[in-house]
């Protein structure tokens, strides 16, 4: 899937109830949304890997939420995290397990793939795609969404939203 799909289908589910609550596109290659708040604006974004859509390994994304002077995704913040600094422990757990199962089902290549004529340290990176985790994620740790398919990505946005929703809300309460 190239990221333009990943795009729409997360765009598909979430930006309805962002739109309802406020929000607008931002104007940028990535998918991104914001809403004033108070004196300045919640902006939260996806972006896909730079690495692309691979035939056996997929690709992956990841999201960012930051409080800013501005409406522009990654310009100079007050609050700049990726998504894992306001996961829960439950949370945590949920995309921890998520992820081993698409990976479970991730097919790895033949051996005629091209990656087999590059050296090992290449292989051993690209064959780290297909490995599941052995550790829990923790709210340092840098999350990267992985998906094979539109599944996958609709997998992942039916885990994120609420929690989206739940962050939406707790800066709309705080002073951040």
């Amino acid at each position: 899937m190239k990221s333009t799909e990943v795009y729409k289908v997360i765009n598909s589910i979430i930006y309805p109830k962002l739109k309802a609550n406020g929000f607008k596109k931002t104007k940028s290659g990535m998918l991104g949304f914001y809403k004033p708040l108070k004196e300045t604006y919640l902006v939260i974004w996806f972006q896909c890997s730079q690495d692309g859509f691979e035939k056996y390994a997929g690709s992956k994304f990841t999201i960012e939420i930051q409080i800013s002077k501005t409406n522009e995704i990654g310009t100079a913040s007050i609050v700049n995290h990726r998504i894992p600094f306001f996961l829960t422990e439950e949370e945590l757990e949920i995309i921890y397990h998520a992820e081993n199962e698409i990976k479970e089902n991730l097919k790895k290549p033949t051996k005629s793939h091209y990656i087999f004529s590059l050296d090992e340290s290449m292989q051993k990176w690209y064959l780290n795609k297909f490995e599941k985790l052995t550790h829990q994620y923790k709210k340092s740790s840098d999350i990267w969404f992985v998906y094979f398919d539109q599944a996958n990505v609709v997998k992942w946005v039916q885990i994120i939203d609420p929690i989206i929703n739940r962050i939406i809300s707790d800066f709309e309460r705080s002073d951040y």
